[in-house]
């Protein structure tokens, strides 16, 4: 349960410092190496988000079955 609540604080501090980076630091996306590099890590991180909710749900969901048998 842990691990689960780390990984998502972590997945959203990303993509928060990913964003703030993007809107108040234009300089840092100067070259198309740069700029591809800030959205790949934007993808990536809510990408993880995202499968990260979807196991959790499907735990969830598993829990609440077991437990209604």
């Amino acid at each position: 349960m842990f691990s689960n609540v780390g990984g998502f604080v972590c997945q959203i501090a990303n993509i928060i410092l990913v964003l703030y980076s993007i809107i108040f630091y234009p300089k840092s996306m100067a070259t198309p190496v740069s700029a591809i590099n800030h959205v790949f890590w934007l993808v990536v991180n809510v990408k993880g988000l995202l499968f990260s909710a979807s196991a959790a749900i499907i735990v969830n969901h598993m829990v609440c079955i077991r437990d209604s048998v």
